[in-house]
Formats: structure tokens, C-alpha cells, sequence
């Protein structure tokens, strides 16, 4: 039952995440500003209330999954590629993260992360 849980509140997640984008995007496109630190409360609150239930490994497995998923639905939500990278960025996870895709490219990162972050879930 518990891995039950778990692949819930990872795809719970996820949808999140595609929310938090879907809102940043419709932001960016009135050019409003990002508050970042609001995401991260968010975030934040929700790592919270699934420490709760899980192991410290399962909540970082399901926050992993924030880049890839987040990234790429903000990307598409904008109207640009999949794997565009903003180079103007003001957010530290995301600048971090440009210089880790410059490396080893975008599909791989996210791809890695993804599949890292399911395994952890299901740990």
C-alpha cells in the first residue's frame, strides 16, 4: 500500500509542479514579476507535509522531479521548444541547472533526473 502512496503523491506532484508553471508562464507572458521565494514556500509546504508519511529518500526522490517536470511544461506553456534554456535567468536552481544541460545536454539531465527521482520514490 505504501508504494501505492508513493507513485500518488509523485504524479500529485507532478501535476503540481505543471500548475506552478502554467501560473509563471502566464506571468511571464504579462510580464509580471516571478516570486521565486513564493514557489519555494510552496515547495517547501510540501516537502513538509510528505515528510510527514515518507522517509527523508522518498521526499527528495519526489522533489527531484520538480526540473524536468517544471522546466519543460514552463517551456511549453510559453510557447517555445521543449528543451529551451534561458540564459537571463534569475533563479538559483535554474542557473545551476543551465550549467549542468551546457554539459551533458538537456533530454539527458532531465531524463536522469526523472528516472533517479521514480526510483527513489519507489525505494
Amino acid at each position: 500500500m505504501q508504494v501505492i502512496y508513493s507513485v500518488f503523491l509523485f504524479w500529485l506532484f507532478v501535476a503540481i509542479n505543471i500548475g506552478l508553471a502554467k501560473i509563471d508562464a502566464y506571468k511571464i507572458k504579462r510580464h509580471l514579476r516571478i516570486r521565486h521565494a513564493v514557489n519555494a514556500v510552496v515547495y517547501l509546504a510540501i516537502m513538509g507535509i510528505f515528510y510527514k508519511f515518507f522517509t527523508v529518500y522518498k521526499v527528495f526522490g519526489i522533489l527531484l522531479v520538480r526540473i524536468p517536470v517544471f522546466n519543460t511544461a514552463l517551456n511549453v506553456f510559453r510557447g517555445l521548444p521543449a528543451d529551451h534554456i534561458s540564459h537571463t535567468t534569475t533563479s538559483i536552481i535554474d542557473q545551476c541547472t543551465n550549467s549542468i544541460v551546457q554539459k551533458i545536454g538537456y533530454y539527458t539531465y532531465h531524463v536522469i533526473l526523472f528516472v533517479l527521482s521514480f526510483i527513489l520514490v519507489l525505494n
